[in-house]
């Protein structure tokens, strides 16, 4: 699956940056921390089945980790969520399969669309990929694919959802 381009995000700020080894571009969106409380941020990257999926970048593990198909994954190259206005993106709670107004697509297979999410989950704050037709947020954690169904949360745009 190719990826969006900028126009997708046409007028909105939001910009993917390719990045690698930890590296963290300016205007990174937070994603959440880890219990230790080391920061991740947005990532994304293309699964080994093809999947541009969104999880997390750790710059502490030097890598991004996304999750697909009942595992989590791991690059050292990876692209990292940016915006210059963060006020602009908004964490809306939600739960099941509801998307709400305004959600940032990041990206997704030939069959479904994948979203931001994030939950509380093992002491911290962890985000991954938002997949509606699934009812769940899906983080990658400890070599496997999390599922959490509800109390999670998928990124906005507050100019859209407001």
């Amino acid at each position: 699956m190719s990826l969006p381009t900028i126009s997708h995000y046409k007028d909105t700020g939001a910009v993917w940056v390719l990045a690698s080894n930890g590296e963290v571009p300016p205007n990174a969106v937070s994603g959440g921390h880890e219990a230790n409380g080391q920061p991740i941020y947005v990532a994304r990257f293309t699964t080994k089945e093809g999947q541009l999926a969104p999880g997390k970048l750790a710059p502490s593990h030097r890598q991004a980790f996304v999750s697909c198909g009942g595992k989590e994954q791991t690059s050292t190259v990876y692209q990292v969520l940016t915006h210059p206005n963060q006020q602009d993106l908004r964490w809306v709670p939600t739960s099941g399969n509801n998307l709400p107004t305004g959600a940032l697509q990041a990206g997704g297979d030939n069959r479904n669309p994948l979203f931001i999410g994030r939950a509380s989950f093992q002491g911290g704050i962890c985000c991954g990929k938002f997949e509606p037709s699934h009812n769940c947020v899906y983080l990658p954690w400890g070599g496997r694919e999390n599922s959490i169904p509800n109390n999670f949360e998928v990124l906005c745009l507050t100019k859209i959802c407001e």
